[in-house]
């Protein structure tokens, strides 16, 4: 079995790639819509954020997450 990726156009489906079949060659198509990318909530990834309180949270991330020294102001960009 294999996913293959169409565009409907009309009457017909237009292959994203080519396939490796036969002319004449008998296959089975099951149509599921594929929903804009632009639905998937991770696509806004500013949505997702949130206000931890934490300023120096991207710099300082290994400390937060696994306890170790903080790198402190020398590495800070």
């Amino acid at each position: 079995m294999e996913t293959v990726h169409a565009i409907y156009e009309g009457k017909t489906f237009r292959l994203k790639h080519p396939l490796d079949l036969k002319p004449g060659q008998e296959v089975e198509l099951i149509i599921r819509e594929i929903p804009p990318i632009e639905t998937d909530p991770s696509f806004d990834l500013a949505s997702l954020a949130v206000d931890t309180g934490v300023s120096d949270l991207a710099v300082e991330h290994d400390h937060y997450l696994y306890g170790i020294s903080k790198r402190g102001p020398k590495n800070v960009k």
